[in-house]
């Protein structure tokens, strides 16, 4: 099974909503906790996936400072979680490989519980 499959398959047994998926691009869009997670699998590199949250503050031309290093105190101390600002939008992003299929719901679970812990240690900073 690919890391797309194993992802469907995971969202569909958490019974998370899916609002948009592309098998083509290993993209599979869903709902956890009221917020909407993206995930990426690698077709390249197939143990290997990508997790975001994006857009949970605004980022406007007065607050970029601010955004900035709210972001850079949440990537020094957070744990697996990455943040990025990418024009007016941050990415919370959890990069993750699982050696086999029975490791990947456990990668999995573990980058949602990380993306959502990042989004509440930046808008604590806020």
């Amino acid at each position: 099974m690919n890391t797309f499959e194993l992802a469907k398959k995971f969202i569909v047994r958490q019974q998370y909503r899916i609002m948009d998926e592309d098998s083509t691009n290993g993209h599979i869009a869903f709902r956890f906790q009221m917020n909407t997670i993206h995930f990426w699998g690698n077709s390249d590199d197939e143990h290997f996936f990508i997790i975001t949250l994006p857009n949970f503050t605004d980022v406007t031309e007065a607050n970029i400072a601010q955004v900035k290093e709210n972001c850079h105190q949440v990537n020094k101390e957070a744990k697996v979680v990455k943040l990025y600002v990418l024009n007016d939008v941050i990415l919370a992003t959890v990069e993750a490989c699982y050696l086999a299929e029975e490791d990947f719901e456990f990668q999995i679970a573990n980058a949602l519980k990380h993306l959502v812990a990042a989004k509440v240690m930046y808008k604590n900073l806020d």
